[in-house]
This record gives structure tokens, sequence and C-alpha cells, in this order.
């Protein structure tokens, strides 16, 4: 799908973001793309992507073999019927069925994020997005975990939880990118998309914020006071478990395995520097 087309509408991709739920952008990040304040990076050459694309066929595959659902593509991208910048690009239809196929690679380290009856919010979010597009009361959605697992999971038209994304995606659309007013939510992961937005420095009279960042920078003094006193509560715990292994390189207690290793702060310094690292490492329970 062409990015720049991809810039005139909101898809599954960017449901959980507009919510402030992704792990991975933002709701300052994607009116940025929107609105054609940054240009989105190209990720089609990353070996992640392209095995990911490959896989998707695969994973069809071993759906069909395992349910007995045939499916089929979807060459179009599907508007919702009341909103035209609200649009979904599933990957497969089931055949002779109003339900959607969504598949999914993960890697092997990702396994419990797909336990029992999980599935990771941005997917979730993504399932009800395209029902909210479609009107289809199902969405399969499968993955292939690493070289190890397969599993698929239904996600069931939920309208209470798919009015709420649409109203959340229309408020979106309509106050922030329509108008290009940068968003009010502004998240900890924001900090690279405000240096692209405001890369230049403007020489002028300082100006006037108001109360609200006076309470902001109150709250922000109070939390670094916090901070400070929290890490100097942490390193005096971990001095007092280094007094107690002395010489000592390790040390195990009935759940945890303490290591005070020497490591070489400098390899280039003719004055030896060395310098011993404290970790800790857990112990697996038995049956684990």
């Amino acid at each position: 799908m062409d990015i720049e087309k991809r810039k005139e509408y909101i898809g599954g991709s960017d449901c959980a973001g507009v919510l402030g739920l992704s792990r991975w952008t933002t709701p300052l990040k994607i009116w940025a793309v929107k609105t054609g304040q940054i240009v989105p990076e190209d990720i089609s050459q990353k070996i992640a992507v392209k095995l990911g694309n490959k896989l998707e066929q695969t994973v069809c595959e071993l759906f069909t073999e395992q349910t007995g659902l045939k499916v089929r593509r979807v060459n179009e991208t599907l508007f919702h019927k009341d909103y035209n910048f609200i649009g979904a690009n599933i990957d497969r239809k089931i055949e002779g069925q109003d339900v959607i196929l969504e598949a999914k690679t993960c890697s092997a380290f990702k396994a419990k994020e797909w336990g029992e009856d999980e599935i990771p919010a941005e997917y979730l979010l993504q399932c009800y997005h395209y029902l909210a597009v479609t009107g289809y009361k199902k969405c399969w959605i499968a993955v292939l975990i690493g070289n190890q697992d397969f599993k698929f999971k239904e996600v069931l038209y939920d309208k209470k939880v798919i009015d709420d994304i649409i109203r959340k995606e229309v408020f979106f659309w309509r106050e922030f990118v329509e108008t290009k007013t940068m968003p009010t939510t502004i998240l900890s992961q924001d900090s690279d998309i405000l240096n692209s937005l405001f890369p230049n420095i403007v020489k002028s009279d300082p100006v006037a914020l108001g109360d609200e960042v006076d309470s902001k920078i109150e709250s922000l003094q109070g939390l670094q006071e916090d901070f400070n006193s929290l890490k100097g509560t942490i390193e005096k715990s971990k001095n007092e478990i280094k007094a107690m292994l002395k010489e000592n390189e390790s040390g195990i207690t009935p759940h945890y395995k303490v290591v005070w290793q020497k490591i070489h702060k400098d390899p280039y310094e003719v004055k030896e520097q060395n310098y011993r690292q404290l970790k800790i490492y857990g112990l697996k329970e038995k049956g684990e």
C-alpha cells in the first residue's frame, strides 16, 4: 500500500495509536504523519517486515489446514459507510462468509502475549477497527509464533467497544487532523517526534505558558525528588548486598543468584581500573 495513500485515512494499524494504547506509535506521531508534518519511515526493506509479508500466506494456509475454512485476498481498501477517513486493508476474507482473517507472526520470545485467550492490545483493536469498517460480526486472528507454535482466535463484534473506537477516531480526525491542530495527548515516546516537529529555535521574548504549566513543573519537580530518593534507596540496598558478598564473586538465596563480577571500565587505560558490577538473577521454581 502506498504510504501517501495511507495518509488519507485512519487504518487498522493506526487504531491503537490514535487511542494512545500502542507500544509502537502515539497520537502525536500519527497526527504528524497524516498532516504531512513528518515523512514516515519506509520499513518495507526491513528483514522482519519482509519475512512477515512472505509468511502471511503460510499463516493463511495453516489456518485453512486446521479449520477447513478457505480464504481469499481482498485487493482493495475498504471504508466505513459513514466516514471516508476510516479505512481497512484486511488480510483475507473467509470464502462464503462475512468473516475476516488477520494473519500475524511473532518471535518465540513474545509467545506469552498470545497465551490462553490473550491477544496483544494493538492487534485486538485492529480487529475491532476492521469489524467497524466492514460491519462483519467476526474476525479470526491467526499467529505463527517463531517456528514452534501456531494459534488462531476469534474476535466477535462488540457494539459498545466498536462505537467507542469509532467515536474516538472521528474526534481525532476532525479535531486534530483536519484542523492541523496538535493533539493534546503527549506521551513519553514522543521525544523524537517533538524534535522532528520543532528542530529550530526562534529567538524571541519568553512565551506565556500559564498556570497549567506551573502545575506540570511542580509535579515534575516532585517526581524528580521522588526519583532521586528512590535511586538512593536502590543504591543503598545494592551496597548492602555487596558488603555481604565481600570478596566472593557470587551468592545464592532460596530464590535468587547474586553475581558481583569484575569488569574493566576502559581497556585502553595504562593504569588498570577494575570495577565490580552487581547483577541479580531469579531462580526458577521446581515444576516451572
